[in-house]
């Protein structure tokens, strides 16, 4: 049997809109968050999901669109963006 590849990994599941829209995918990116962008700490993407399923599909779909673009975005109290290089 072959090892595993790159290509045999599981892409983790987008998140997607009610019309199965497949919306902006931040999965790739180690996230940090903030309460007042001064000190950032990390935060996992499963925190992120379980945060984005209590917000409306709009908003969930806004915070993806900002991050993904590298912009900081603000959800229930905290400055989420991707963490810089170093």
């Amino acid at each position: 049997m072959a090892p595993p590849t790159l290509t045999d990994a599981k892409e983790p599941s987008m998140r997607k809109n009610r019309h199965h829209i497949e919306m902006e995918n931040v999965s790739r990116f180690p996230l940090e968050r903030s309460t007042d962008c001064q000190e950032w700490e990390e935060v996992s993407h499963e925190e992120l999901d379980e945060i984005l399923d209590l917000v409306t599909e709009n908003k969930a779909s806004v915070f993806l669109g900002v991050v993904r673009g590298g912009s900081l975005c603000k959800l229930e109290g905290y400055f989420y963006r991707i963490r810089p290089q170093s």
